[in-house]
């Protein structure tokens, strides 16, 4: 009788350092298989380690399901109800938490402020801080830049005002410059020409998303605009259904877009994100004050949609990062401050292995002097 050939199984690695195949213990809170190292370097800077229940790789098959069911109606127990934009939200903490962010790295760049933030398919970065050098070649307002190791090569920089960014689908990259028609970099080229996507020439563009379906949105004073991969118009806002005016700051400075068809959109000088669906607003998000501890006010300042098609928003003012639902509900709130990340100003995000990568741009202010700071790390659950 031919006997088969058993076949060879891929061994576990760990799910924090994706190297070491030595797996020796699983968190049952981060439902996480761990090495011995990660266990003892990464997870145990996790800020509410203390309370989570880490059991050796050998005892699982034993441990009692109905700890788990326990552990969630405990936590449901302590979770209350927050009012937020007069609507009741459920399931948020009422602590600040930072065990989402793990693997934080800081670099160095250039740039006085990195007010803008874009990741290419290569892997490079754009970064941007807005405003022209003309007598400082170095500290040019673009720049084309690759992490290696713990430095920032610069591969190319491009002195011209930048008051947003965004890499289309095909690897193509759009900026707004505060002028009707966005430029564009296009992919493989190092020049800078015209796009087709061109607003009304009266009107001014501040700020420019691009779609996972290719779709590009505008936004400028009190406006936004959906065009297609060709420029062609396919809705505007600027007024709701009784004709009054959507939006409240003067200018649009952040926008991203959900798989539900809704877009996210945060303006200067206003204290919500406000959520775009068919036509008219839906909802508006102000945060809350058990979070607006540094300020007394939400002051959101750039938005990005996660890999599992969430919603992060960036709180320049307390520090914080909020992270919502595809409909505008709040998850959890991530206090960036106690890892040593302060006035974040823009925010990029990509899949990279088991866990999506978050780049987070911050600016300079009295709490953060120091220029230019690039923080890369991975975020999970997100």
């Amino acid at each position: 009788m031919a006997m088969s050939q058993p076949q060879e199984q891929c061994p576990i690695q760990c799910q924090l350092c994706e190297v070491d195949p030595m797996i020796k213990w699983k968190c049952l809170d981060c439902d996480l298989l761990m090495c011995s190292k990660c266990k003892d370097k990464i997870h145990s800077k996790f800020k509410s380690e203390k309370e989570h229940k880490i059991i050796d790789i050998k005892d699982v098959g034993r441990h009692d399901k109905t700890v788990d069911q326990k552990r969630k109606e405990m936590d449901q127990e302590d979770q209350k109800l927050v009012s937020i934009s007069g609507l009741q939200t459920a399931g948020v903490s009422s602590a600040l938490t930072n065990d989402k962010l793990i693997n934080v790295k800081q670099y160095q760049t250039e740039m006085l402020n990195i007010h803008f933030l874009g990741l290419s398919v290569d892997g490079s970065l754009w970064i941007g801080d807005g405003a022209k050098r003309d007598l400082h070649y170095i500290c040019t307002s673009l720049q084309n830049v690759q992490l290696l190791r713990d430095k920032v090569t610069v591969i190319s920089r491009f002195n011209m005002v930048i008051l947003g960014i965004a890499v289309t689908p095909s690897n193509d990259i759009l900026m707004a410059t505060g002028k009707p028609r966005l430029m564009q970099i296009k992919a493989g080229s190092n020049r800078v020409s015209e796009s087709v996507y061109c607003e009304d020439m009266s009107r001014y563009i501040q700020c420019v998303h691009a779609s996972k379906d290719g779709r590009v949105i505008m936004g400028g004073g009190k406006f936004v605009v959906v065009m297609d991969t060709c420029g062609k118009y396919l809705t505007r806002y600027e007024n709701d259904k009784n004709k009054k005016p959507i939006f409240k700051g003067p200018l649009v400075c952040s926008i991203t877009s959900t798989s539900n068809g809704n877009i996210f959109i945060i303006e200067y000088f206003h204290e919500g994100v406000v959520m775009l669906g068919k036509g008219d607003v839906i909802d508006i998000y102000t945060g809350n004050p058990v979070y607006n501890y540094n300020i007394g006010s939400f002051n959101p300042i750039s938005v990005v949609t996660t890999p599992m098609d969430n919603v992060l928003v960036a709180d320049n003012g307390n520090h914080t990062l909020h992270i919502l639902d595809n409909n505008c509900q709040l998850l959890t709130v991530c206090n960036i401050r106690d890892i040593g990340i302060k006035s974040p100003a823009s925010l990029a995000i990509i899949m990279e292995g088991p866990f999506p990568v978050l780049y987070i741009g911050c600016h300079v202010c009295e709490s953060n002097p120091e220029t230019g700071k690039l923080f890369k790390m991975n975020i999970m659950e997100c």
